[in-house]
């Protein structure tokens, strides 16, 4: 049973969701908005990321529908998605709806969209399969935009597939990360993990996995998913600069005093 399938069930025998039921036109759009809210509260909801007043990024946006349910919420501010293809208009027999008709959602169609976000205007990023929408060739890179891109003690929640030694770049964890790798790239651009779960292999790629990665511990051999909550921390140049604020408004309040 997948992830969504999982939180799906739970979500029918009812547990609260965070996302709001949407106008539907059809049973096929109704299971669309269904998968977003078990979506949500399977992979992000957990984390309990503050989305109230948020500017929110979705990377890997799927049909657009999880992003647009954040603003038809009243939460979020805005919601910016990108996506290889866009399947909100219908590509991949996805059913099609119109977010146009949201206010404050954009989504784009596109992988490389480390030029197209401003840095520090964003408060939440938002990943469902972050080795499945980045290329490995621009992973180091993209990750250094993302990070630019939040502004300071922003989150960033993602998904992560770890590698079993097999398969290319297009492989889970392009074949090769493993999370020991992840963790270490992804401090490497500058976040800070706060919470991390695992998502173990099925018991019938256990044993491939373990011939194809010998010299790893149980733990980097057997778990399929990283769940990551980051951080994008305070600089001390910002801590600095906010001190430095302080004092002028402290300054300034004596003066009138």
């Amino acid at each position: 049973m997948s992830l969504v399938e999982r939180a799906r069930r739970v979500l029918r025998k009812g547990r609260q969701a965070v996302l709001p039921q949407s106008e539907v036109r059809s049973p096929s759009d109704q299971a669309a908005w269904e998968d977003a809210v078990a979506l949500w509260n399977a992979l992000f909801a957990p984390f309990s990321p503050v989305v109230e007043d948020a500017d929110v990024i979705e990377l890997g946006c799927g049909d657009g529908r999880l992003a647009g349910a954040l603003l038809t919420t009243g939460r979020a501010r805005s919601a910016l998605g990108f996506e290889r293809r866009a399947f909100w208009d219908g590509e991949g027999g996805v059913p099609a709806w119109r977010p146009r008709d949201v206010a404050g959602l954009d989504l784009r169609v596109g992988r490389d969209a480390a030029g197209e976000v401003d840095e520090g205007t964003a408060d939440l990023i938002l990943a469902r399969e972050l080795d499945g929408f980045v290329p490995l060739d621009r992973l180091e890179a993209s990750l250094g935009a993302f990070y630019g891109w939040l502004r300071p003690g922003g989150e960033m929640l993602v998904r992560v597939r770890c590698g079993d030694g097999r398969g290319g770049p297009d492989a889970p964890g392009y074949g090769f990360m493993t999370p020991t790798a992840w963790t270490a790239v992804l401090l490497g651009a500058g976040f800070e993990i706060v919470d991390r779960r695992r998502t173990w292999r099925r018991p019938v790629d256990q044993g491939e996995a373990v011939e194809r990665l010998p010299h790893a511990s149980d733990d980097e051999r057997l778990t399929a998913e990283l769940h990551l909550h980051l951080i994008r921390p305070w600089e001390s140049r910002e801590l600095d600069d906010l001190r430095a604020f302080g004092d002028q408004r402290r300054a300034g309040k004596a003066r009138k005093g």
